[in-house]
């Protein structure tokens, strides 16, 4: 395989979508992110750069370059903190005429990132210089729409056009977005018109003169222990787009598909100033799930797993249910954690044989009590409604209690004795149960137990929903757990604060957040043969 494709990033979070192309054979020419908590753990795996360290010792960092901060080069510890919403108020900047962007991470706004590109020409230049291989990304697009009608006044809804401008400036042979399913749902913009961001994003790629290829996916159907949709953009720049589709081996399929790019981008381009009046009939969306012959790795990704064969969540996590005792990478006995070990190699500066970020979040009675009835009701949906509504505290209807009695009188619920020592019985009777539900119950409802033969759900982004499946483990998920269902190895170390709360929520992007925001590194391994694959043949 050619291993050196070389390789943008924008919107690159704490590393994933890196170190799943970084395995398919791309070398990172540099990245950007607005966060610096997920800068931080991008810079420690994927670059060597212990930001932490050089904090306490009030020293620069080389390889992470601020675009705008409040705080000079040497003031690490408050860069790593810093509310990027408040960049703009910055007076230092990591960046001059002079600079070189390669092998560097930017941390900063996107908008800022473009503003300084366009206005140094030499970078400009330098950056076209590379005939990128391959730009990627994931803005957040819930909202977007070309015409510059938006749901809210949410500078998020225009980060694809950032993407798309990026993208039109450097010129990359390809590009590849990544986003959430809910991005194919339309939304209704101020003047009460239904669009749809996935659309708008091919449009805005189209301008730019790339070819766009848009599918739905599920990170199952790649290795990943997770039942997590994903849309994914292709877009091809138009002589990267000419030399491949005049191959002469494209089976018909791969011929219509290429052929409905085409007819799409010439459609944006001949139609420029009433783009509302190109929707999505004109241009395909390939489901994973409808058109499963299309995904054979000759230009959609290819599929790994089926319904035969998913990953489950016991499969990926089970080894490590323990949070009593360390676990040591070199003693790593799961064939999923090895092979996930195997496919991304770990960089030598990251020697500590310890399996980092698997620590117990503390619960009091009432919450383990609640986790364990979760447990026993996963597999049943609908009276898993009713024990919502009884836990919740505010029905207290018999019918619903019974039905649930009716399950839990013959397992092992939570109970603490006079001690405080904590022991899995039977309930006594029912008027036991009841009370007991009444000192239990919560007003939080949103939490659910993995099932263990199961691949994960996809809404893992808050720790406090998801509770382990063993009922020796009455616990929410590690980081660690959280990242294995992800796809990350085990090698790979999240820093920053382990979870935030409160206003904070706003800026901060602590390690479970990070994790569940990434891209899975299997499913940007798949992508990335398949887009190594196109390079190879043109």
């Amino acid at each position: 395989m050619n291993t050196n494709f070389k390789h943008i990033e924008i919107f690159a979070g704490c590393g994933g979508m890196s170190l799943g192309l970084k395995a398919a054979g791309f070398d990172l020419h540099m990245a950007n992110d607005l966060s610096p908590m997920a800068g931080e753990t991008f810079a420690y795996n994927l670059f060597g750069e212990n930001l932490e360290l050089l904090a306490t010792k009030k020293l620069k960092s080389e390889k992470v370059l601020w675009i705008k901060s409040q705080y000079a080069a040497d003031n690490l510890k408050e860069r790593l903190r810093e509310n990027p919403n408040e960049y703009s108020k910055g007076k230092y900047s990591d960046l001059n005429s002079k600079v070189d962007l390669s092998g560097k991470l930017i941390i900063g706004n996107i908008d800022h990132l473009l503003h300084f590109i366009t206005t140094n020409q030499r970078i400009l230049n330098h950056l076209r210089e590379q005939n990128v291989d391959l730009l990627s990304g994931g803005p957040p697009c819930q909202g977007f729409s070309l015409a510059g009608k938006r749901v809210k006044d949410d500078h998020k809804n225009i980060l694809p056009l950032s993407f798309a401008k990026f993208a039109g400036l450097i010129q990359p042979k390809i590009v590849l977005l990544e986003n959430v399913k809910g991005i194919t749902s339309p939304f209704q913009t101020d003047d009460k018109v239904k669009h749809f961001a996935w659309l708008e994003t091919a449009k805005a790629f189209s301008l730019e003169g790339f070819y766009p290829i848009c599918m739905l996916v599920n990170s199952k159907y790649f290795g990943v222990p997770q039942n997590r949709p994903r849309f994914i953009l292709l877009a091809f720049r138009k002589d990267v787009y000419t030399r491949f589709s005049r191959k002469a081996n494209h089976s018909h399929k791969i011929k219509q598909i290429l052929s409905n790019s085409s007819h799409f981008f010439h459609l944006v381009n001949t139609s420029s100033d009433n783009l509302d009046s190109i929707t999505n009939s004109d241009i395909n969306l390939y489901n994973i799930e409808k058109s499963y012959e299309l995904f054979n790795g000759y230009l959609l990704p290819k599929i790994i797993n089926n319904n035969k064969n998913y990953l489950k969540v016991s499969e990926a996590i089970g080894d490590i249910s323990s949070i009593d005792n360390p676990y040591f990478l070199d003693s790593i006995n799961n064939y999923y954690a090895n092979k996930l070990t195997k496919t991304f190699k770990r960089e030598f500066f990251l020697s500590s044989n310890q399996l980092q970020n698997h620590v117990n979040r503390r619960h009091n009675f009432n919450v383990k009590a609640r986790f364990r009835l979760y447990q026993i009701f996963s597999n049943s949906n609908e009276l898993k409604k009713d024990l919502t509504v009884i836990l919740s505290g505010t029905n207290d209807r018999q019918d619903l209690l019974e039905r649930v009695y009716s399950i839990v009188k013959d397992k092992e619920i939570l109970f603490s004795i006079d001690n405080g020592t904590e022991v899995l019985k039977r309930p006594d009777d029912f008027l036991f149960f009841k009370k007991y539900i009444q000192q239990i119950c919560s007003r939080k409802n949103s939490q659910r137990a993995l099932k263990a033969d199961e691949p994960a759900p996809a809404q893992m982004t808050i720790p406090d929903d998801f509770c382990h499946f063993l009922p020796s483990q009455l616990r929410t998920l590690t980081v660690r757990e959280m990242a294995r269902i992800q796809s990350f190895p085990d090698w790979f170390v999240f820093r920053s604060k382990i979870t935030t709360g409160g206003n904070q929520r706003n800026f901060e992007i602590p390690q479970y957040t990070q994790v569940g925001n990434a891209v899975p590194p299997l499913l940007a391994y798949e992508l990335g043969v398949t887009i190594s694959g196109i390079l190879n043949t043109i």
